[in-house]
Formats: C-alpha cells, sequence, structure tokens
C-alpha cells in the first residue's frame, strides 16, 4: 500500500502592478522614474492576470500586490539592498518603515495565513 503525501498550492504574485499610493507619487515623477514604472523593473509585466488565471484553474489561494515593486519589493528580506529602489531610497527611516507597515508586513502575513491554513488541512505545501 502506498502512502502519497497529500499537497496543495498557494499562490503569490508580488510584482503584480506598477501603481504608487498617493503619497509616494512626487518620487516617480521624473522621466526616468516614469519610464522605469512602465517597464519591466516597475512591476513583472502579465503576472498578475496570469497569476489570477492560475488560481481559479488550481484553486488555489493567491495573495498579490499591485504596489509598484520600486517603492517596495516584496520578495527582498528586510535590511537587504534593493528593497528600496533609487526612486524611494531618499525616504527617512520612519517613512519606510510606514510604507513596510503598510505594504510589506500586510502582505507576507496573508501569504503566512495561506500557507498555515493550507499545512493544517495538507501535509505538504507549495509556495
Amino acid at each position: 500500500m502506498s502512502s502519497r503525501a497529500q499537497s496543495t498550492l498557494v499562490l503569490s504574485c508580488e510584482h503584480g502592478g506598477n501603481r504608487v499610493p498617493a503619497p509616494y507619487r512626487a518620487l516617480f515623477s521624473a522621466r526616468d522614474a516614469q519610464q522605469a514604472l512602465d517597464s519591466h523593473r516597475g512591476y513583472d509585466i502579465g503576472a498578475l492576470p496570469l497569476a489570477r488565471s492560475l488560481a481559479v484553474a488550481l484553486n488555489a489561494p493567491l495573495t498579490f500586490s499591485e504596489v509598484s515593486r520600486l517603492l517596495v519589493d516584496l520578495n527582498r528580506s528586510v535590511g537587504r539592498p534593493g528593497l528600496h529602489s533609487e526612486f524611494a531610497n531618499g525616504l527617512n527611516a520612519a517613512t519606510k518603515e510606514a510604507v513596510l507597515g503598510e505594504y510589506y508586513y500586510p502582505h507576507r502575513a496573508q501569504v503566512r495565513k495561506h500557507i498555515a491554513e493550507a499545512l493544517s488541512a495538507h501535509s505538504q505545501v507549495v509556495h
């Protein structure tokens, strides 16, 4: 008798858009910043529609962000280079912490919640 581990899938899309929230738009008003926002530097073009389609097709939970990685890169650990781009690096420490509190930590918490829920029902989770 074969015993196969039951697994489930949890999806996340950290770079689903290039939105810059109103309090930070001035950081991206220069032409080079606008060009970066509209390019792959600003977001993973097409990633969010694909992630949404996969979530539906695979019946998997999806956590996503449409805030540009140029404000805060949700795939980077706090304290690592590249967490904030050159456009946001000039923010003071308190404002950077506010950005983390508004966008980074809630996103990470939601992913962890989906993983914990999946682990409570399945023995393996693929994220």
